[in-house]
């Protein structure tokens, strides 16, 4: 539907949930349900915590052991304490294949790594929650170890975790 379409509409339970473009269902998922719907592998939705940080926000996210990931917004406007974080397994990359200042990078244990041809899925756990990223074929990762993921935050999209509304 997404490449034939022009206008699709996501329903649940026969109650819409979004209307639009399919750059716009997928770039800017209305909901919870809209977001872990599109896309495959579907968006990473992370538990976390937020608080006011200079001009923006630091993110706190938790590893499989229970160390904390910060990662400063520096465009995310008020958002509650605890939020579900969701970002698209392509816009994590390699530490050092993506740069900016909405690039922000973290230490990940590797759980699994799964080959697919021009891609590598790397998955790791974040916040209790199986968090895949999209790398090139050629990387190095292997389970069990750390490695350096560069997260970037522009494109990242915040739900309430009650309703499951879009926060930004």
């Amino acid at each position: 539907a997404m490449t034939l379409a022009t206008k699709i509409v996501v329903l649940k339970g026969g109650v819409v949930q979004q209307i639009g473009s399919p750059a716009e269902i997928y770039n800017r998922p209305a909901n919870l349900f809209v977001a872990d719907f599109m896309g495959s592998p579907a968006m990473n939705l992370v538990p976390a915590k937020t608080r006011p940080n200079g001009q923006g926000r630091l993110i706190e996210i938790r590893r499989e052991d229970g160390a904390p990931i910060g990662l400063r917004d520096h465009h995310a406007g008020d958002l509650p304490d605890e939020v579900i974080l969701g970002l698209r397994p392509e816009d994590v990359a390699e530490a050092g294949f993506r740069a900016g200042e909405d690039v922000q990078e973290a230490e990940c244990l590797i759980d699994m790594v799964e080959p697919a041809g021009a891609d590598t899925y790397v998955v790791s756990r974040l916040g209790g929650a199986p968090f895949t990223a999209r790398l090139h074929a050629e990387t190095v990762a292997k389970p069990g170890e750390t490695m350096r993921l560069a997260f970037d935050l522009a494109k990242v999209s915040y739900f309430e975790p009650q309703s499951g509304a879009r926060l930004n």
